[in-house]
């Protein structure tokens, strides 16, 4: 990625860019291994400034409104900091600020990989290569959170509601239930669900779940698998972006693994699926905005 020269000079030694995201017109927010840096190009001059902030936080919050999204960083007994951002952009930001801030306070270990960030409403949910974090609050993250080691879970299905959906988790011998709506519970599910097996040394969760004993047999538990993405609610799925696979091609260098033998692949297919869903999605408004006006010229 290309870093600002002003940016550059300020890096310390062993310390390392991880991602770099739109955030304004000129302006990106960069992570490092230990801090995030607010970055604008301003004037016809091209004058730059950045602000910087520790990852060393005790929590982040977000208030948003229409507009923009204002993103505090609570820093304990030393107090608070905060920046903005527009609120179309909020999105970006959580993946990058939240891979940061869990390895800068060590929720991970040096070499755990971060496979997915995921936030719906007031719940955050962090897979790792390792652990499932989940986070549950008005707050984006903080050290309140829970953390189910891949060493200790049997087992992860979901059960069955109404709008709503239980993901459950068989952790040390006791059920663990989070709550949330059908699509994400299936997502995330499935997620976890391939990453278990892996932890557990098997190519999925199909081949794992042959090896333990079945403790659901009520009928009340909808046992699913990755042909879930097959089944037409392919918008449930986050996008895979440019920022997106940086961030992991920085996490696999540092670590020296790699995913899944068909990982590249597979968010490969995924960018050419987002790729022709946008241009489709362009071409319907543009059909859209052409029948407005032919009904307005009538």
């Amino acid at each position: 990625m290309d870093i600002p020269s002003l940016l550059s000079d300020s890096i310390k030694e062993g310390e390392k860019i991880v991602s770099q995201v739109l955030i304004a017109s000129g302006t990106h927010m960069i992570t490092t291994t230990e801090r995030v840096f607010i970055h604008r190009e301003e004037g016809i001059i091209n004058n730059e400034i950045f602000e910087e902030y520790s990852l060393g936080v005790d929590q982040i919050s977000v208030f948003s409104d229409r507009k923009k999204a204002r993103i505090v960083l609570n820093y304990g007994l030393e107090g608070t900091r905060e920046f903005s951002v527009y609120a179309k952009y909020y999105d970006r930001i959580i993946d990058p600020l939240v891979r940061g801030v869990i390895k800068a306070t060590r929720v991970v270990e040096p070499g755990e990989l971060i496979r997915q960030v995921y936030r719906y409403g007031q719940l955050t949910i962090v897979l790792t290569d390792k652990q499932f974090l989940k986070h549950i609050g008005v707050a984006l993250w903080s050290r309140d959170y829970e953390s189910y080691q891949y060493e200790d879970i049997a087992r992860i299905d979901i059960e069955k509601g109404g709008v709503s959906a239980e993901i459950l988790i068989e952790y040390k011998g006791r059920m663990h239930r989070i709550k949330t709506d059908k699509e994400r519970a299936r997502l995330v599910c499935v997620q976890a669900r391939n990453g278990l097996a892996l932890y557990r040394g098997f190519k999925d969760y199909q081949e794992y779940e042959k090896m333990i004993p079945s403790i659901f047999s009520d009928g009340s538990i909808e046992r699913i698998s990755p042909s879930v993405f097959m089944d037409g609610s392919i918008d449930t799925i986050s996008k895979i972006s440019k920022n997106d696979q940086m961030i992991i091609a920085s996490e696999e260098s540092e670590t020296g693994k790699s995913h899944h033998v068909k990982t590249e692949d597979v968010r490969r297919k995924l960018l050419q699926l987002e790729e022709s869903m946008i241009a489709h999605k362009k071409d319907t408004g543009n059909r859209i905005r052409e029948i407005k006006d032919m009904l307005e010229s009538l």
